[in-house]
């Protein structure tokens, strides 16, 4: 097997980026890869997430995930299950990583290095990290703004047709 470096960038509101490079045996599967993310990070690692194998406009592809959501799909692919390699094998090959699909941390993953295994080092090992991430609990959503949800200060449904009527002799009936 191989040990494979992923370059990690967060997709975040904030000026500064922050990325980790993570080196990983290649035969690991996609969960180890999941949990050593969200500690790099140091999020929690406690929500659903997902891979999606991707192209070069980070696309999203065939996804790879904690688990199957539908209970649909017959070519659902499980991150326990599923070996980085089988899935990863080229240099500079893509994946978009989403984490919390309430909040939709998104993360943009690069195969950067392909590199012979070391015997002295524990993988998974974060290799690099540039920037300072931000608190996963910092993207909270209101979830009465993103319903759409109005406040009704009035009960009347007539009231939209107040002034139609405000001159009520100018009609014959």
């Amino acid at each position: 097997m191989k040990e494979y470096k992923f370059r990690i960038l967060i997709d975040t509101l904030e000026e500064e980026n922050a990325f980790r490079d993570i080196s990983i045996n290649s035969s690991s599967n996609f969960d180890e890869l999941h949990e050593a993310i969200t500690a790099a990070f140091g999020f929690k690692g406690d929500q659903i997430a997902s891979f999606y194998l991707s192209n070069e406009d980070w696309d999203k592809g065939q996804e790879i995930g904690l688990m199957d959501m539908t209970g649909e799909s017959d070519d659902f692919v499980q991150m326990t299950e599923t070996s980085i390699h089988k899935k990863v094998d080229k240099l500079n090959q893509k994946l978009l990583y989403v984490y919390d699909f309430l909040t939709m941390w998104c993360f943009f993953v690069e195969l950067v290095e392909i590199n012979k295994l070391s015997s002295v080092k524990q993988y998974p090992l974060v290799e690099l990290e540039l920037g300072v991430a931000p608190d996963e609990n910092s993207k909270q959503i209101d979830l009465v703004d993103s319903l759409d949800i109005e406040d009704e200060e009035d009960d009347d449904p007539f009231s939209d047709f107040e002034d139609e009527f405000d001159n009520i002799d100018d009609y014959d009936f």
